[in-house]
């Protein structure tokens, strides 16, 4: 055997065996179409074997829905440079696909075309991935122009490559031509260290999630959102912009400042009803306290008028005179005693009732201190009690006249009552920027620490003899003390056993 041919023949055989490795179908035919040869890929491609397609016009893979002219211009394209483009074939079964065909003239030596030559790639999966990006892209499109958010993609110094529907709405812009002029940095960013402070927490995580900035817009107003953006790379990693989505949460922020101070509100209110609930809890036990001590001092008073006029009664025949004039005397005393505590009572059930009416006007409290000691002289004078008046000629008040001189009548008639024989009381003043503090002092016998805490409280009534006996009933300083703070003043008192008390009282200066 000829060695050239045995080269010849392993030459073809590794040529074929290359053919049939190839993955595209390749088909062979003479210049009348005729299939000549195929590869394997070609038979698995088609579905035929190789005898039912060597020597069957090429025409038998084509599809009936082709164009014709297309047609043509294959014959035609291929006899000039080749020619490259897409058609429908036919399997054998009759299914039809898209293919990529790609031809080409064989010549010979003198150029004479002897045969053609056709490569086809199944376009069948690259269909359908281009299908699944063409509507992934489409998603993206769609989510891109219909999010509600705003999404975009900028430069590393501050320039919009990329936005939205919703960016344009929220920074203001009625064109691209707007934004892409626009510096986001000197333009929108509230505070502008806040670009960078967003810059070096990106490039550090390599993201940036929720963080919170103000924008302003160009209408002036002051937006709050919040930005989710990663970084976009160039081949090398270099960072060369940044994309991310904007959430608009200004009315997010108004609402739940809202919700805040009215959560807040709630709370005082809910406070407040807690503290009054406590206040009249303490109010009700107070006065259920006041009205049992109350009817406590009723009962004494009404034993002693019950007991000596039994006495009278029984046995008034055979008492003498002098005996007869002490149970009038001692029946006398406690009918004042019960009538000074029963006008109390009236008064203060008045005041807590509102029918008292209030009607305050400027006078001066100095001649309301004379008239109070002319009134009072004479109980003073019993016991040689010596009686000033150093009150300020411009102590100028506004308050209620009657109410005030019931005051003023009270604290004397305490300080007389509690000051021993020979002793003083001494009422003074000091007018100060808006009010005007009047004060009672005696040289009485004082009022025990421990005793001073029971004083102007409705459930202590406290209450003692005076230096010859005379008998109080407590309710008075409980009356002026309603009194004074109806006039919006305060009222607090001073002592020390054995050397005297001292009240004093504010009231609005007139």
């Amino acid at each position: 055997m000829n060695p050239e041919n045995i080269t010849s023949a392993t030459d073809l055989n590794l040529l074929l065996h290359t053919i049939n490795s190839i993955s595209d179908a390749i088909n062979i035919t003479n210049m009348n179409n005729e299939i000549l040869f195929v590869n394997k890929a070609f038979l698995n491609m088609y579905g035929y074997s190789a005898e039912e397609v060597i020597g069957k016009n090429i025409e038998i893979i084509r599809s009936e829905k082709n164009d014709k002219e297309l047609i043509m211009q294959i014959h035609a394209g291929t006899m000039n440079k080749g020619w490259r483009g897409r058609l429908l074939n036919k399997k054998k079964n009759g299914a039809e696909f898209l293919i990529e065909l790609s031809t080409s003239v064989v010549r010979d030596e003198k150029g004479k075309p002897i045969a053609l030559v056709g490569v086809v790639v199944d376009l069948t999966e690259q269909i359908k991935t281009e299908e699944k990006l063409r509507e992934a892209q489409d998603k993206h499109r769609s989510l891109f122009m219909e999010l509600k958010d705003a999404v975009y993609e900028s430069t590393l110094d501050g320039k919009f490559v990329e936005l939205n529907p919703a960016g344009m709405q929220l920074f203001g812009f009625n064109s691209f031509d707007d934004f892409n002029r626009t510096n986001i940095i000197k333009e929108f960013y509230l505070h502008t260290e806040e670009r960078d402070k967003f810059k070096r927490e990106l490039e550090k995580k390599g993201y940036v999630s929720n963080y919170e900035i103000e924008i302003k817009k160009p209408s002036g107003e002051i937006a709050i959102v919040l930005e989710t953006a990663m970084p976009v790379k160039n081949k090398k990693g270099d960072i060369i912009g940044y994309r991310g989505i904007l959430r608009d949460i200004t009315e997010l922020k108004r609402n739940e400042a809202r919700l805040k101070h009215l959560v807040e509100k709630f709370e005082a209110i809910n406070n407040q009803l807690k503290k009054s609930e406590e206040e009249l809890k303490n109010i009700n036990a107070s006065k259920d306290k006041f009205f049992s001590i109350i009817a406590h001092d009723l009962r004494s008073p009404f034993t002693s008028l019950l007991s000596f006029s039994e006495f009278l009664i029984e046995d008034i025949d055979d008492l003498p005179k002098d005996e007869i004039k002490l149970f009038a005397e001692k029946i006398n005393e406690s009918s004042k005693n019960v009538f000074s505590l029963l006008e109390n009572l009236l008064q203060w059930s008045r005041i807590q009732t509102g029918k008292i009416p209030y009607e305050p006007i400027t006078f001066n409290i100095t001649n309301m201190v004379t008239q109070a000691i002319k009134l009072l002289k004479d109980n003073a004078s019993h016991k040689n009690i010596s009686l000033k008046n150093n009150v300020n000629n411009t102590s100028l008040v506004f308050a209620d006249e009657d109410m005030i001189f019931s005051v003023v009548q009270n604290l004397l008639s305490n300080a007389i009552k509690f000051t021993s024989n020979e002793g003083s009381i001494e009422f003074t003043s000091v007018v100060k920027s808006k009010e005007v503090e009047i004060s009672i002092a005696d040289t009485g016998v004082g009022i025990k620490e421990e005793d001073l805490q029971k004083l102007f409280r409705i459930d202590s009534h406290h209450t003692t003899y005076g230096t010859s006996d005379e008998k109080g009933n407590g309710l008075g300083l409980l009356l002026c003390k309603e009194m004074i703070e109806r006039n919006r003043g305060k009222i607090w008192v001073t002592s020390k056993v054995g050397k005297g008390t001292t009240f004093s009282f504010t009231l609005p200066k007139g």
